[in-house]
């Protein structure tokens, strides 16, 4: 596990999306909020970030984060704790509101402005 100077987070993946985080169930992440914490995610699995975070930096439509049992808002701002359980749960069809920009006919990944990843 890498050492990182941010609170380090627990992951739930919920089952819809363990595809694109390596067939994980839960992940350690860390950052100082909720949303630096879901792109740390998305850095160590692209297909993940593409799926959970949209264009505009929030939560994709249909997915709603738990952070230690209390729905958190969309805008992810919510700040975590060290070793909190961050849970991501599915209520239907995965999707952005806001489209990713394309370039040549793909999408864009999300930029690098990423803490760190523990196994």
């Amino acid at each position: 596990m890498l050492m990182s100077e941010y609170p380090v987070v627990s992951v739930h993946i919920p089952m819809e999306l363990r595809a694109l985080a390596g067939g994980h169930d839960e992940v350690m992440a860390s950052g100082e909020t909720v949303g630096e914490v879901l792109r740390a995610v998305g850095h160590a699995y692209p297909d993940f970030a593409m799926r959970v975070l949209c264009a505009d930096g929030q939560l994709a439509d249909s997915l709603k984060v738990y952070l230690g049992g209390c729905m958190q808002p969309k805008d992810l701002m919510a700040p975590v704790e060290q070793e909190e359980v961050l849970s991501i749960i599915a209520t239907g069809e995965v999707a952005c509101a806001v489209s990713r920009p394309q370039t040549d006919g793909r999408a864009v990944s999300p930029p690098e402005t990423l803490i760190s990843i523990g196994d």
